[in-house]
C-alpha cells in the first residue's frame, strides 16, 4: 500500500516521519491525494497501543484479588479483547464525529478541501501521542516517584497536545488551501461552540432552579 503524493511516492514510515518533522511539506504534498487508508491505520494502531498500555497498568495496580493471579494465565487474551474493542469503537466514533465537525468548520471558514483530506489530517495530527506510550512504560519500569511521574506526565501530555494542535492547523491549512488564521479558527471553532453550549446549559439550569425555588418557597 503506497501513497501518491504527486511528486513522489511515500511509504508509511516516510509519511509518519514527514508529518512529525516536516509537516508543511508533507501535508502540502498529500493535499491532492490524502492517504486516508494510512491515516486510519495509524489512528487504530495508536488506539490499540494506548488501550494495551492502560490495561497493562491496570493489571499491575489491581488490588490483591483472591485467584486473580491464577486466572490470568487461563483467561489470557480474553482479558485484553474487551478493552481493545472498546478503544477501537470509541476511537472510530470520535474520529468520524469530530472529523465531520472539523470539515464543516473548515467549509465555514472558506476551506476548499475534501472530507477525505480533513479526516486524513485529523488522524495524522494524533501522531505525537505515540511518544507518551514509551514514556509511560519507562516511568512504570523505573518506578518513578508518584509526584515526579504526575508532573512529567502533565508536562509531556501538554507538549503532545500542543504539537498535535499545531499539526492539525498546518494540515488543515495545506489541505483546504486557506490562510493560517482560517485554519486556527477551524480548529478552535468546535471547542468554542461546545463551551458556549455548556454555558447556555448551565445558565438554563440555574434559571430553572431559581424559578423552581421561588415558586416553591425554598
Amino acid at each position: 500500500m503506497e501513497m501518491n503524493s504527486g511528486a513522489r511516492t511515500q511509504n508509511l514510515f516516510e509519511l509518519i516521519y514527514g508529518v512529525l518533522f516536516n509537516p508543511v511539506y508533507t501535508f502540502s504534498s498529500l493535499a491532492d491525494a490524502p492517504p486516508l487508508g494510512y491515516s486510519v491505520l495509524i489512528l487504530f494502531i495508536l488506539a490499540i497501543a494506548n488501550a494495551l498500555t492502560s490495561i497493562a497498568f491496570f493489571r499491575t495496580t489491581l488490588p490483591d484479588i483472591p485467584g486473580f493471579d491464577t486466572a490470568v494465565p487461563v483467561l489470557g487474551p480474553w482479558l485484553f479483547m474487551p478493552g481493545v474493542l472498546l478503544a477501537l469503537i470509541f476511537a472510530s466514533f470520535k474520529y468520524l464525529l469530530y472529523g465531520a465537525v472539523l470539515h464543516l468548520a473548515a467549509e465555514l471558514w472558506g476551506g476548499k478541501g475534501t472530507p477525505r483530506g480533513t479526516l486524513a489530517v485529523y488522524a495524522l495530527a494524533a501522531l505525537p501521542g505515540v511518544f507518551l506510550i514509551p514514556l509511560e512504560l519507562m516511568m512504570k519500569l523505573f518506578n518513578f516517584p508518584e509526584v515526579a511521574a504526575m508532573v512529567l506526565g502533565l508536562v509531556a501530555g501538554f507538549a503532545v497536545v500542543v504539537w498535535g494542535v499545531v499539526l492539525l492547523i498546518l494540515g488543515l491549512r495545506e489541505v483546504h488551501r486557506f490562510p493560517t488564521d482560517a485554519a486556527v479558527l477551524t480548529v478552535f471553532t468546535p471547542a468554542a461552540v461546545l463551551i458556549l453550549l455548556l454555558i447556555v446549559f448551565f445558565v438554563a439550569v440555574a434559571v430553572f432552579a431559581g424559578t423552581f425555588a421561588a415558586s416553591t418557597g425554598f
